[in-house]
């Protein structure tokens, strides 16, 4: 239950940030006090001169989960781990997942975005988006708080992922805590084909010291991007730093949904004693192909984090693996389309009145290859440190901006040879918004 202050934080947040949209839209009315505005509500309530060189957009996001665990049995043969122990067992029932509100604005060449999740605790540290953008050159450049430039299902919006939970190679797994952080980024597409984005930013996000480093970049080609036939093979590379002070450079699989379980896979600069490299350096392919109803997705990330734990006193590296493999098809007939400024595909409207279905399945698995008897990276003194995940779901678009997603997870995580423990887990995710964003 929420208390009276809880809520009275929250209701003093939604009024700041009402007042703070109000005051830019002031500001963009001054700034062209000669243009003539339209208002529109279709899609989400919009400001736009009709000359188009100002824009003002107001969206929101409600994302509610309802979750149930159905945790494996213990056996007398093995000792009983993860959702085994009664103790551990997460609990039943719904929370809210994100609660989003956020202002998008263009001005002429400029842009800026101010993004809040209410559902994610107190302010700064629930900003997620708060960005300027220019145009400069080919592309663009943004200063602000972003998500850094990874992977394809890591930059898609969690309006528009098939699943409710991100996969392994994402800030779910190997990305863990780092899905929004502060810095530069510049990104463009070339020839209408080949789109490319670097970044350096700070291993921190708003409400913390500026601290740590992370700089990488992303490069995806688009042979075909017809609707209905789109293939597209991306590459990204990325090297964390971190600092005394900013968020940790570390693989930590989220597995059974976001109030499952979690499984350390290492943790760069863990191993006692002074070293002078404490990185976490990642590669990362994806492939993703489109045809009519059905889409195809798959990405691999090679892992390699610096001093995770010692072997005979010597400081030693972990090498972690984290891939998926997604498959998925519009029972109703509608064709995933492509998001081309980002790099990832998006929901269609649906075709027909009641809405559209949708049907997925991914396998997604990640790996400690490190992990033995002799060197314990993971911290659980076994001989594996795996995990395995099967998840399949039934998606209802039922119009535009509002769908339910049931979905159920088998999670394997393997330990040690050969005992395993299994959970399934059905979930319920309703999804409600005003305006994309």
């Amino acid at each position: 239950m929420r208390s009276g202050n809880d809520i009275n934080l929250s209701g003093m947040l939604v009024r700041e940030f009402i007042k703070f949209s109000i005051l830019i839209l002031f500001m963009g009315i001054n700034i062209a006090p000669l243009y003539a505005f339209t208002i529109e509500t279709k899609g989400g309530p919009k400001i736009k001169s009709d000359d188009g060189n100002f824009e003002m957009l107001f969206g929101a996001r409600a994302h509610l989960d309802v979750h149930s665990f159905d945790n494996d049995k213990a056996s007398t043969a093995y000792p009983a781990f993860g959702s085994q122990i009664p103790s551990d067992q997460p609990q039943s029932g719904f929370n809210f997942r994100r609660g989003y509100a956020d202002v998008t604005a263009k001005f002429y060449s400029l842009g800026f975005k101010v993004q809040n999740d209410f559902a994610a605790g107190t302010f700064p540290g629930s900003l997620r988006e708060a960005w300027v953008s220019a145009k400069i050159g080919p592309g663009q450049l943004m200063v602000g708080q972003f998500k850094a430039y990874r992977g394809m299902e890591e930059l898609t919006s969690s309006n528009e992922i098939t699943m409710m939970e991100r996969p392994s190679t994402s800030s779910t797994g190997i990305y863990t805590g780092r899905q929004w952080l502060m810095g530069v980024g510049y990104k463009g597409i070339f020839a209408d084909q080949l789109g490319y984005a670097v970044h350096v930013m700070s291993l921190a996000h708003t409400g913390m010291p500026v601290t740590g480093s992370s700089y990488g970049g992303r490069l995806f080609w688009v042979p075909r991007s017809r609707e209905g036939d789109t293939l597209h093979f991306g590459f990204s590379y990325s090297i964390d730093t971190p600092g005394s002070e900013s968020l940790s450079a570390k693989v930590v699989d989220i597995y059974g949904g976001r109030r499952g379980f979690s499984q350390s896979f290492g943790s760069a600069g863990a191993g006692l004693g002074s070293s002078t490299h404490n990185n976490e350096a990642t590669i990362a392919l994806e492939a993703a192909y489109a045809l009519g109803p059905v889409t195809l997705q798959a990405e691999y990330a090679a892992v390699k984090l610096d001093n995770t734990h010692l072997l005979a006193g010597a400081q030693k590296d972990s090498h972690v693996q984290a891939y998926y493999v997604q498959a998925s098809w519009f029972v109703t007939g509608e064709k995933t389309i492509y998001r081309k400024e980002r790099g990832a595909f998006g929901k269609p409207q649906p075709s027909r009145k009641w809405g559209a279905i949708e049907l997925a399945a991914r396998y997604d698995a990640v790996e400690n290859k490190d992990q033995s008897l002799l060197e314990n990276p993971c911290s659980t003194s076994t001989t594996k440190c795996q995990n395995q995940i099967l998840t399949l779901g039934l998606n209802w678009y039922v119009r535009q901006g509002c769908g339910l997603c049931l979905i159920t997870i088998l999670a394997k995580p393997r330990l040690a040879m050969p005992a395993l423990a299994r959970r399934i887990v059905p979930t319920i995710h309703p999804l409600f918004l005003f305006a994309p964003s």
